[in-house]
């Protein structure tokens, strides 16, 4: 029965339409409409997300002599057809033009070109266009760094097959993410597995007000429950936590450092941030940690210094808290590890002999500095004093060779090297009227990364240099340089 109702149904429309055609037997004047022609779009287009792109096309409108210069109404829409349908429109431009910094995620979309007659009322439609966005924050150095004050996230991006990298300000800005970094610069960090589950790589930035976040790694999307905060064991973070730094052992471990206080991540044991790992085993308070971590994979023992009892401590993955370092007597040659009379200066974990420890320590009775190294077990290697350092009491950066061990530091616009074989140092830079704002070593990448002396400097923009370490105190061989980039307060690799 319904199927002969459908049939009925069918037939009378078929009636109504045919009479419609049939019976309307008036006199009509058909007018032309103002349509377009439009040239100067092609098909399809390949560009780099951040970077300038245009396109201008020519309407050649059929009824239309160009006396109302606003008679047009455009509208350009990417869609991307792999997100839900919520998500996947953007409108990029409203403008004849499509003109300026194309700020999409990496992605193939559709893009649609719209224009709307305002005399006619009628909208026409450009034949859909392919736009292959492609990712310019492939692989590189991010550098994070204060302008006019107001932290700003900057890449050195090395793309495959294109010899020259690209500086790109305002990274985040470039590749429209919607984090807003606020306050000033403070850390930049990058680790594989940073969290339990499909996330494969973790890239954290932190500004002082904003405090610390981790962007998606392809394409530096950000959301409110991508901030550190949500990563705790019950929410032991406020919303804006910042890191003063972070120390990454190994890919799915992690330390933040924060005023003091160190809190410890590892995947594989399901450790999640929580409560302060700066306590030691058999005292009830936590001690106040220095601002430095000899960070070692599980393999070996991370070391934590005591800033108000002056003294080492080695941590303990399974237990969480720390204990008294192995006694060893003190001598010409070694350090009591418990009683030091020591401030600590600097200390890092380096690939130097097998992953060795560098501490650099300053005598409260003398005065006078040392330099201690300490292996992943807890062994001390090497401990004197350091001689023929020039100015090495107003150092303001430090940096090791994981190669040759050479200790670098900074005193105003100067660059020293100190060799711990011959106990002297070398002046091996002078920047003159340029600021040095940044010392260090990557401890990710290939070789020919990881070995590279890293000095960002400032004039009236920022520098980010690479020297090559020669053997046998040799000059620095500058390798690298990329200017007109931030006021440089901390780099890291974002590695492939």
């Amino acid at each position: 029965m319904f199927k002969n109702i459908k049939i009925q149904i069918a037939v009378i429309a078929l009636l109504f339409l045919a009479y419609g055609c049939v019976s309307d037997e008036g006199n009509y004047n058909y007018e032309a409409i103002n349509e377009f022609n439009v040239t100067g779009i092609e098909k399809e287009y390949t560009v780099y997300t951040g970077d300038y792109f245009k396109i201008a096309p020519e309407l050649n409108p059929t009824l239309d002599d160009g006396a109302d210069a606003d008679r047009y109404e455009y509208k350009w829409v990417a869609l991307n057809p792999a997100k839900l349908p919520i998500d996947a429109r953007t409108t990029i431009a409203t403008t004849k033009n499509l003109d300026g910094i194309l700020k999409l995620p990496p992605a193939k979309y559709d893009l649609y070109y719209f224009i709307k007659d305002k005399v006619t009322g009628i909208n026409w439609q450009q034949p859909i266009i392919t736009l292959n966005v492609v990712s310019s924050i492939y692989e590189g150095w991010l550098v994070i760094g204060d302008v006019d004050g107001k932290a700003r996230l900057d890449m050195v991006s090395v793309i495959p097959g294109i010899p020259q990298p690209r500086i790109i300000n305002d990274v985040l800005d470039a590749a429209g993410s919607a984090l807003k970094l606020s306050g000033k610069a403070v850390d930049v960090e990058c680790f594989s597995t940073p969290l339990p589950g499909a996330v494969i790589y973790g890239v954290y930035v932190t500004a002082s007000e904003s405090g610390t976040a981790r962007l998606e790694p392809d394409s530096f999307e950000w959301n409110q429950t991508m901030n550190l905060a949500y990563e705790t064991v019950g929410g032991s973070f406020p919303t804006n936590f910042g890191v003063d730094f972070m120390k990454t052992p190994s890919a799915g471990e992690n330390f933040l450092y924060k005023d003091g206080d160190i809190f410890y991540f590892n995947r594989t044991m399901q450790i999640r941030y929580g409560l302060p790992q700066n306590k030691v085993d058999l005292e009830t308070k936590t001690f106040y940690a220095a601002p430095f971590i000899a960070e070692y994979g599980t393999t070996g023992t991370p070391v934590f210094f005591d800033i108000e009892k002056h003294r080492f401590l080695r941590y303990s993955y399974s237990k969480g808290n720390c204990s008294a370092m192995p006694p060893v007597a003190a001598s010409p040659t070694t350090l009591d590890w418990n009683n030091t009379n020591c401030d600590l200066v600097y200390m890092t974990a380096s690939n130097f002999n097998l992953t060795e420890s560098f501490a650099v320590l300053k005598n409260l009775s003398t005065g006078k500095f040392y330099l201690l190294r300490f292996n992943s077990t807890a062994v001390q290697t090497y401990y004197k004093e350091m001689l023929n350092a020039p100015d090495l009491d107003k150092a303001t950066k430090f940096a090791v060779s994981p190669d040759a061990g050479y200790v670098f530091y900074t005193v105003g616009n100067k660059v020293y090297e100190y060799d711990s074989g011959t106990q002297s140092a070398k002046l091996m830079l002078d920047k003159g009227n340029e600021e040095i704002t940044y010392l260090g070593f990557s401890k990710r990448g290939k070789k020919e990364i990881t070995s590279k002396l890293i000095v960002g400097s400032y004039s009236t923009t920022g520098k980010l240099e690479l020297y090559t370490v020669p053997p046998v105190n040799g000059d620095l061989v500058l390798e690298s340089s990329y200017s007109g980039l931030c006021k440089i307060v901390d780099v890291s690799y974002r590695v492939r």
